[in-house]
């Protein structure tokens, strides 16, 4: 029988602590806090190790840009996580890299249990200070030690047995959310390439020998490496396999390129997009003037999914004071139009708007404001909906009174939006017979 999988995540730096001085008697410092989140590590291991299978990597120093397969796939397959961050542990790219994966993955299906646990008394203003900020990881509920921390082995095993209670009931989910069948599609899409054809993508994805040898299937491995490698890296992948997949099937490159396209958007920035329907209205502002790029962070925040162009809709009219009402009535309208609910039929809007996440993308003359905000607020079908406001370069569209709304922070200037733009054209360029305007 399968057991739920739970992956931990940290940045212990075991090779720098091997010695056999207890935390409590340590007398450095910085090696006390490393021995104090080694111990909580290993005791979480050990109290959760009967019921679930415990995805940990000992031997993880700081490996930098370099993914090794086994921990992309405990990352896309694990059904929870424990996210060990401390005042060492957030420094690490890699702690960041595997905190964004999982607070997406916690975005993407409402079963996946993420529990941050912080550790040495680790503020807020740590974690944004650090990047952690886009990832608004101070919204979820964290296990830590209330008050003075005093690292003491007490308070070590009270918090390690803090943490594994909060798995106590959960169970093996049926359900997949759409990373995995985004990572599914695209192995389908690649598998009947055959392992000597993807190995040529090995080189410019950055797949070492002993990832490529960990794992018999192969294009399930290259599906990993694409979800996060970048247009560049892709455009030389595919230009390797192009001819071999288009003589294969006809409509393949298409498919794949529909897919991997959005992957030039900022991760941490696209994953804070991916919000399931709830009670609580969400509001975003983007700093950009283009819909397309709203489109790569949506497509990239949920993976491409069949249904996103179904529950989107761009929304101009003017949201002053005097024309909340009426805005909020045409946005009403126009949200039940594309969900196909007809008028004699409003009162199940809110369900259906609940069914999936609904966007609204507000274009320069839809600026949100306060009175406007109210209302979607209070809408039991349009506070489902999560907003999305574009902002302009500076954000000089997004209000600075609003505290609700929160800012998007990727890299958006014009080298990077110039550098998607060319990594996208580089990608259809290698599509037989698609024209040269894109």
């Amino acid at each position: 029988m399968t057991r739920t999988r739970i992956f931990i995540s940290h940045s212990c730096k075991d090779v720098e602590i091997a010695d056999d001085v207890p935390f409590e008697a340590e007398a450095d410092p910085r090696k006390k806090r490393l021995k104090y989140a080694r111990y909580i590590r290993d005791e979480v291991e050990r109290l959760l190790g009967d019921d679930f299978e415990v995805l940990l990597d000992r031997k993880l120093l700081d490996p930098g840009d370099r993914w090794p397969i086994k921990l992309l796939r405990w990352l896309g397959d694990c059904d929870g996580a424990v996210l060990l961050l401390s005042e060492d542990a957030i420094k690490s790219k890699w702690v960041l890299q595997e905190a964004t994966v999982l607070t997406w993955r916690r975005h993407l299906r409402a079963g996946f249990r993420l529990i941050p646990v912080r550790l040495g008394g680790l503020a807020d203003e740590a974690l944004k200070e650090a990047g952690f900020g886009p990832l608004q990881i101070s919204d979820i509920q964290a296990a830590k030690v209330e008050g003075t921390v005093d690292f003491s082995r007490a308070e070590a095993d009270a918090l390690a047995a803090r943490i594994a209670a909060r798995f106590e009931d959960m169970v093996l989910a049926d359900e997949d959310d759409e990373m995995r069948q985004w990572i599914a599609e695209v192995t389908r899409i690649l598998e009947p390439l055959g392992d000597d054809i993807l190995a040529r993508t090995r080189e410019p994805l950055g797949i070492a020998d002993d990832d490529w040898a960990h794992f018999d299937d192969r294009a399930r491995t290259v599906a990993h490496y694409l979800l996060r490698a970048g247009l560049q890296r892709t455009s030389k992948a595919l230009e390797r396999i192009v001819t071999v997949l288009s003589a294969h099937n006809a409509d393949a490159f298409a498919r794949l390129a529909d897919k991997l396209l959005p992957m030039w958007v900022d991760p941490a920035a696209a994953a804070s997009l991916a919000v399931l329907p709830g009670g609580d209205w969400h509001a975003y502002a983007l700093n950009t003037d283009d819909p397309e790029v709203a489109d790569d962070y949506l497509r990239r925040a949920w993976c491409c999914p069949p249904w996103l162009a179904n529950r989107r809709l761009e929304f101009d009219e003017p949201l002053g004071e005097g024309q909340a009402a009426e805005a909020l009535a045409s946005l009403k309208a126009g949200i039940a139009t594309r969900l196909r609910v007809p008028p004699r039929r409003m009162h199940l809007l809110a369900e259906r708007v609940r069914d999936r996440p609904f966007f609204v993308v507000f274009g320069e003359d839809a600026v949100l404001e306060q009175h406007f905000c109210n209302g979607l607020a209070m809408d039991t079908a349009l506070a489902a909906a999560t907003c999305l406001q574009l902002a302009g370069r500076d954000f000089g569209r997004a209000p600075a009174g609003l505290a609700e709304i929160v800012r998007l922070l990727p890299a958006l200037d014009d080298a990077c939006e110039d550098a998607a733009y060319l990594g996208k054209s580089s990608i259809l360029d290698l599509a037989p017979g698609v024209p040269d305007e894109h």
